[in-house]
Order: C-alpha cells, then structure tokens, then sequence
C-alpha cells in the first residue's frame, strides 16, 4: 500500500500541470495525494496506538511489588602501578635483532551498534507549542518543549504511586519533550552516557534537583521512549535510575539483574534497592563508547606549545574546549580501553594540530612519518603518572592529554593511536601489559622491528613511552611479558 502510494505520487509529479480544474490528470493527483494522506494518518495512528500500549501495559506491571536487589559495593579503579620515570633509549641509532612479542589475549573490536531509537516514531500533538524550557549543558544553552504547568509532584513512591505517574508522563502533551531530547542528542553529537547526563541536567533545573524522584522519573521516562534499556528502584524514600553497561564501571555501585550489572548513579544511594525490572519493548542496552567528541559550546582554554624534541620544526601552539575538558571529567572510569582512542580528538585541535604534522610527514616514507609522530608524543609531553598528577588511575582522552601538563603510558598510546589512524591511515592495536600501555601499527611496508603477528597480520611495536626509541623498539623489560591485544 505505502509503495504503491509512493510510486503514484512520484508519477503524478511527472505530470504537466493542465490548469484545468476538471484535467484528469489533475483529478487523478488529487486522489492519490488524499488517498496517501489518509494512509499516513492512519500510520501515525497506529504508531502511536502501539506506544500507549506498551506505555500503559508498562504502567500496569509496575502496580505489581517491586522485589528486593542487593545493592554491591563500588568496583574500584585497579591499581596499576607505573614507573615514576620513563624509560629513555640511551643508543636511538643502535639497532637490535627484531623479536616476535609474545601475547595471551586479543580483546576483538566491540560491534558498533546505531545509537537507540524510539520503539516507535513519536508523534508530536496536534496542538502548537506553546511553552519552552531552557537549561544549560556544559555552558551550552540546549531548550525543550516543557511548561510549568506539566511538573509533577510525587506524594509517595509505592508502586500505585509511581504507575500513576507514569500514565499521566505517557500522555501527548509529553511527545514534543522527547522529540527535541533526541533532538539534541543528534545535535551535539551525543553518546549514551552523554544523553544521560543531558537529561540530569534538564530534570535538576526543572525540578531543582536531579536526585529528586521525580527528576529520577522523568530521565527514566524519556530514555525507555528514546529505545534505552534503564530500570528504576526505590531506595529508601526515593526513586533511582540504574543504567546498564556491558563494561565494567568503576567508583559506582551496582546490583544485578538478570546477569547485567545496572550502575546507580546517584553515588549517595548505600541502601539496598527495591527494583521495578521490566523490559520495555526493543529497549537497547548502553554503550559508554563515543565515535565523536560532543559539539559544546567553546570555551577555549589557554594555548600550550608542544614541540618535538628530534623534530624541532613541529612545533604547534595549542588549545581546547574547557566544556569538552570538563565532561571529560565527568565521564565514568570503566574497563573499555577503546573508547578513549575512538573518539579522536575535538575540532579545535585538529584544526591547529594537524596542518603541522600533516606538513612535517608530507613526501616521507610510512617508516619515516611513523617516526615523527612517535617522538611528537615521546618527547613534547612531561612525564607524570596518573596517582602524581591525580591521585588515582585514570586514562585520559586526547584532548585532555593535550591539556592536562602531565601524561603517562596509557595517554600516549591513546594519542598516538588516535594519530597513526588519521594521519597515516594505518590500523593500530593497543598493548596492555600489567602496568603498561603501548601500541603496535600495521604498516603497509616491511618495517623491521618487534613484531606481533595477530591473526595473520603483522603488528609492528611502537611504544610512545619509551623515550627516543624509534619504531620497532619494545620497552626492554616487557619485551617478554605477554601482553593483551586491544583492538581499536
């Protein structure tokens, strides 16, 4: 039906117009737009009947008694102890017998799944809008379909209580929220864990507090209308949202459903939990990887100079954006390595970074550019560990290694990773040794050197660490400890 509407259409469109009222062809247009009109109403109907029913089914279930979850305690950050001083290759022109590096492990490319979507297409209400609501993300001014009159106050949180709730959430006058929620989302380029943090911040300025139960609703709320897999639970006397992770997330507490780890991220919560756990329909589970740095508003932070040490000439005046720095802060500590080098490095350092390395490894071989991205990273950053400069463990995106005064291993190889792909256009796979985090580049050349051989494929050592240590130069003293391979 939908196909062949479409086709008429099409056909009609093709047609010259006649100007004559009673022209068939005009006759025949009209039919077939009116006839499609009434099947795309229908549609829309349709898509919004299946929504109210799952929303009242969901409201239903949620009558019903809550059981009781054992809340866990925070995983913390595992201790990874690192060298004060990085090692320093004393003879960079000697040249050793290349030696094939022995690994345990080969962590494969996680599936790269699209962002949630609605269950079905939300349909805005058919009256305009007539209120607005502003609220700040990052310093990034984001506004939405929302009035004074649609808050609501939560006497209680039993289970009648808050399926009460949930039906009047699940009315039309709600739709236009959701819509320019995932609005944003796609604006600004926003991960799962992003969006989450987007909807605390709407819900603590609409409602003073984004610990508040009904702020806890509402982000609930819109995120299972949005495609996400979320549950909410009672602790104590209020609501908490529990959100899912395939990852490990370290410094929250948890508490297991059906063999998922749910993170609760109001980190006040001690109590165990009584969980409302019901699916909603093709509800999705979160991913904290980002394929991109979210579009903030730009505050630039001060320039810094990184020159090469080997390579004088590159030499760049750099900066950021502070409202990226400061989600970046915010972000959660977790074990998925691969999201710290996929989601590259924002504009504005591309922007001044980039044209100079471009310019320094134009004409160079693959083995020669390689090289001078290497002692970019080895020599143009201070050397301090993560507990030095932090007082814990804590991996750092790119653009925080360009704007914090100190990095360590796991920094290095992110950068250089991030570099290697974009630049030279080569695969790259991060090493992890207890204690240590390097990298290793499939080249398109016969490069000699430490090698890996990785499913057939040759992976080149480059260790931004090692101070001075071309490419093809292990670290000494992990040259025979196995490592783990981490596919990016």
């Amino acid at each position: 039906m939908n196909r062949r509407l479409c086709i008429i259409i099409a056909l009609c469109a093709l047609l010259p117009a006649k100007g004559n009222a009673q022209d068939p062809y005009e006759e025949f247009k009209k039919q077939a737009l009116e006839e499609y009109s009434q099947f795309s109403d229908q549609v829309r109907k349709e898509y919004a009947s299946f929504r109210d029913q799952a929303n009242a089914e969901y409201a239903r279930f949620m009558q019903e008694p809550w059981p009781k979850a054992d809340l866990n305690s925070p995983e913390p950050v595992p201790d990874r102890p690192e060298p004060v001083d990085p090692p320093v290759k004393t003879d960079p022109d000697k040249k050793r017998r290349p030696e094939e590096i022995p690994y345990d492990e080969v962590i494969p490319l996680p599936d790269r799944t699209p962002a949630p979507q609605p269950v079905e297409p939300i349909v805005p209400p058919p009256a305009p809008v007539v209120s607005t609501f502003d609220f700040d993300f990052y310093h990034t001014k984001c506004t939405v379909s929302l009035s004074p009159e649609q808050k609501f106050t939560l006497s209680q949180i039993d289970e009648q209580s808050v399926s009460e709730a949930w039906t009047m959430l699940s009315q039309n006058s709600y739709n236009n929220l959701i819509i320019d929620c995932l609005r944003l989302r796609d604006e600004l380029n926003l991960c799962d864990w992003a969006y989450v943090i987007l909807l605390q911040r709407l819900t603590e300025s609409y409602f003073g507090s984004a610990w508040s139960s009904e702020a806890a609703l509402m982000q609930m709320y819109i995120l299972t209308q949005s495609g996400y897999k979320v549950r909410i639970a009672r602790a104590g006397t209020r609501l908490v949202l529990l959100v899912p992770s395939d990852y490990t997330i370290y410094q929250y507490r948890y508490v297991y459903l059906g063999g998922t780890k749910f993170y609760v991220l109001n980190t006040s919560v001690k109590e165990n939990l009584y969980v409302y756990d019901q699916a909603f329909p093709k509800e999705q589970i979160f991913s904290i990887s980002m394929k991109h740095a979210p579009q903030l508003a730009l505050e630039v932070t001060p320039d810094r100079v990184l020159t090469s040490r080997k390579y004088p000439s590159v030499t760049v005046r750099l900066r950021t954006n502070k409202n990226l720095i400061d989600f970046y802060n915010d972000y959660p500590l977790s074990s998925n390595w691969d999201a710290y080098s996929r989601s590259s490095l924002s504009d504005e350092v591309k922007d001044r970074l980039y044209p100079v390395l471009k310019s320094a490894i134009a004409g160079k071989s693959e083995e020669e550019a390689a090289n001078i991205l290497i002692n970019f990273v080895q020599t143009a950053f201070e050397y301090k560990t993560d507990d030095e400069q932090f007082g814990y463990e804590r991996p750092l995106f790119g653009d925080e290694t360009i704007y914090y005064p100190y990095s360590d291993c796991e920094d290095r190889a992110i950068l250089y990773s991030i570099l290697v792909r974009e630049l030279l256009g080569r695969s790259v796979v991060l090493l992890y040794y207890p204690g240590h985090l390097a990298t290793a580049v499939q080249f398109s050349t016969d490069i000699q050197g430490d090698y890996l051989m990785v499913n057939g494929t040759k992976y080149v050592i480059c260790d931004p660490t090692y101070i001075g240590a071309p490419i093809g130069e292990a670290m000494p003293s992990y040259k025979n400890t196995k490592c783990t391979v981490i596919y990016i």
